[in-house]
């Protein structure tokens, strides 16, 4: 028998499931101010920007940086500072299978932070929660036809699979101003956080566009009686243009980091206060293509020697998705045993971990802690009081998220009122972003061999189908062609049912028609 295989190179991606790694990043530095000793720390925000990842054997570098702010009092309790700092981290991620050739993102889920005071000095913490993702872009070999005499019976199948065909990205300073109200006495703004979304993509002809919005949240001291924090909310919109380097596809993609908040405050002329903010962020976009290959499916011989076909379970990504989200919610949070009892909540600040998502029909669940810093008043004491506080929080959300998925959430529109001495009620938006990969399993045929095989006996046979046979393994069974088996059997115009009745007739071996 002559066999003679064609073979193809088939660009596909190769994406490995995420694997997640927590990593632990310390900073230090110096106090302002003459009375070290007296130092208070209230509260500790940290947030962590990816610079790169890149793959080694079984293992993934991941590079980036932590900026931190620590709100404190210093020898006055009743005046609020604030003191931003950074720290670069390298952590390396155990994953098992990922090569030197392997395309690496790193994405940030979650970030804890905490610092402590001591000597003059600020000791920051934090633990930075990582989700790596590790695709391999190599093209596969297969095999997707066979070329011999009329004897081979081969049957394909068409698959779809998707890829990057081109990437890029930009960075943009957006810069506003906002008029605070007069009403808020605002003394110093001492630090602000932001996030932002994407609202729309854009383009084409190796152009993307990325619009969205950010939103901002600033704390200010205050020279109110009785509020000496107060938060204000602000939105930036945001449009950039950036080239994309490759082909063209037929889907555009593209995410929104932000890197860097600077914020003040200065007094106007009429008395009036202004804001002034600065976010630095990250665009990245792709173009992806989804494309149908031919795959050879199966193959055998109805006369001499058969075929042994060897074959490989190769991942492949087929799709994408990104989901953005929110939704309100509650917590009732008890103050810790021995804290001073609340009077006047303030202000408060929570993020999550520990999350668990499971996923119904357009609707998911997620399960975690809340770890919730919550400042306030006192009886009879104008210096404000802080408390850590951590509760459990259950939140449905109208879109679906998968098990591997990334995801990360964020607690913004934090208001909090005292209910009795020690209990608060904080009303809060959990904003939800995640993305990930839709994966299947192709098997590709890398080989096929003549081999030694008996031929089945002729005749004609009434054969009772398994469960889940189909026409073709049993037309394999008895080495027929398969349009022989469809003439025998007309009333098979799809999948046999189980236990159903199907004639075989093989002629006898010196009958080349088999």
């Amino acid at each position: 028998m002559e066999l003679r295989l064609m073979k193809e190179h088939i660009q596909m991606e190769q994406p490995a499931p995420p694997v997640r790694s927590r990593a632990a990043v310390e900073g230090e530095m110096a106090l302002p101010g003459g009375l070290r000793e007296e130092t208070r720390v209230m509260y500790t925000h940290a947030s962590a920007v990816i610079d790169h990842a890149e793959a080694s054997q079984n293992r993934v570098k991941v590079a980036g940086k932590v900026t931190f702010h620590t709100l404190y009092t210093q020898g006055d309790p009743e005046k609020i500072s604030a003191v931003e700092a950074s720290a670069d981290f390298t952590h390396m991620v155990d994953a098992p299978g990922v090569t030197p050739k392997a395309i690496c993102v790193a994405s940030v889920e979650g970030v804890k932070a905490q610092s402590q005071a001591q000597g003059g000095r600020l000791h920051l913490q934090a633990a930075v929660d990582l989700a790596v993702r590790a695709t391999s872009a190599q093209p596969v070999e297969a095999v997707t036809g066979l070329r011999g005499g009329s004897e081979i019976q081969a049957a394909a199948r068409e698959s779809t699979i998707q890829r990057t065909v081109a990437t890029g990205g930009s960075e943009v300073l957006l810069r506003e101003e906002f008029d605070l109200p007069a009403a808020l006495q605002v003394k110093e703004t001492l630090f602000a956080t932001a996030a932002a979304t994407v609202g729309e993509i854009t383009g084409g002809l190796g152009r993307e566009g990325i619009s969205g919005q950010v939103n901002l949240e600033a704390v200010h001291a205050s020279a109110l009686p009785g509020q000496p924090l107060v938060t204000t909310r602000h939105e930036m919109p945001f449009r950039q243009v950036f080239d994309l380097l490759g082909e063209n596809g037929d889907a555009l993609s593209g995410e929104v980091t932000v890197k860097d908040v600077a914020v003040m405050s200065a007094e106007n002329a009429d008395g009036t206060n202004t804001l002034r903010a600065e976010v630095l962020l990250s665009l990245t976009g792709r173009a992806d293509r989804t494309e149908k290959i031919t795959l050879l499916e199966d193959a055998y011989t109805t006369l001499g020697e058969d075929l042994k076909l060897t074959s490989a379970q190769v991942p492949c990504r087929v799709g994408c998705h990104q989901v953005q989200t929110a939704e309100s919610g509650k917590a009732l949070l008890m103050l810790p045993e021995g804290a001073p009892p609340s009077r006047t909540g303030l202000c408060a600040f929570a993020s999550v971990d520990g999350i668990q998502a499971e996923c119904s029909t357009g609707r998911t669940t997620i399960t975690g802690k809340l770890h919730t810093t919550v400042m306030y008043l006192t009886d009879g004491q104008a210096a404000p009081v802080s408390a850590k506080v951590e509760t459990p929080f259950r939140q449905v959300f109208a879109a679906e998220v998968g098990p591997e998925d990334d995801v990360h959430l964020d607690v913004q529109d934090a208001e909090v009122s005292t209910i009795t001495s020690d209990r608060l009620e904080m009303r809060y938006v959990m904003r939800l972003q995640a993305s990930g990969t839709h994966r299947e399993t192709l098997k590709l045929v890398t080989d096929a061999q003549p081999v030694d095989a008996p031929v089945p006996p002729a005749g004609i046979i009434l054969y009772y189908t398994q469960p889940g046979e189909s026409r073709w393994d049993i037309a394999k069974r008895y080495r027929v062609p398969m349009e022989r088996l469809q003439e025998l059997n007309p009333e098979l115009t799809g999948e046999p049912a189980q236990g159903q009745g199907v004639v075989v007739w093989r002629r006898a071996t010196g009958d080349q028609r088999a």
